[in-house]
């Protein structure tokens, strides 16, 4: 038997917006104040990144980002152009997420949890492809909020605005 991937349905905004909010939970868990909107575009595509699940496992929330980049080099081969690619996926899910009231745009361009919220159990209808996703979103969040600033992840990132 011959399993198909269905890319198209793991980046339409409403899983998106489901990553993307399972990255603020855990975010907003470490830094109530919300994450800059810039690392909705840094971690979404991060954890979508087929490639790269291979290097959350074995990790937890106490890894911490430095330690994942250390164990990962291949992390920021080509982050910059993974980033770009991916405006088109990130952007209409932070829309889709402010629209469902799932996500909150602050006026300060902090990006929070909503009224609305996502049900626990969704990630056990997943796939296990889909919730690992889910799982890297979160473990992301909580390692981007105890990296500290925005700047200083895209540092750590080697990155630069």
């Amino acid at each position: 038997m011959i399993l198909a991937h269905d890319l198209y349905a793991e980046t339409n905004p409403a899983f998106c917006t489901y990553a993307l909010a399972e990255f603020l939970k855990a975010f907003t868990e470490v830094d109530e104040t919300g994450a800059d909107l810039p690392l909705a575009y840094l971690a979404l595509p991060i954890a979508l990144s087929d490639d790269l699940a291979g290097s959350f496992e074995g990790t937890n929330k106490k890894t911490g980002l430095l330690q994942w980049l250390e164990r990962t080099p291949q992390m920021s081969v080509a982050l910059a152009e993974r980033v770009n690619a991916s405006l088109e996926i990130v952007t209409p899910a932070v829309r889709y997420g402010c629209f469902a009231q799932l996500l909150v745009l602050g006026p300060d361009g902090r990006i929070r949890l909503g009224s609305t919220k996502v049900r626990g159990t969704a990630i056990t209808k997943l796939d296990t492809i889909s919730a690992g996703v889910i799982r890297r979103a979160g473990r992301l969040g909580t390692w981007f909020a105890m990296a500290g600033s925005t700047r200083n992840i895209f540092g750590i990132l080697g990155l630069t605005v």
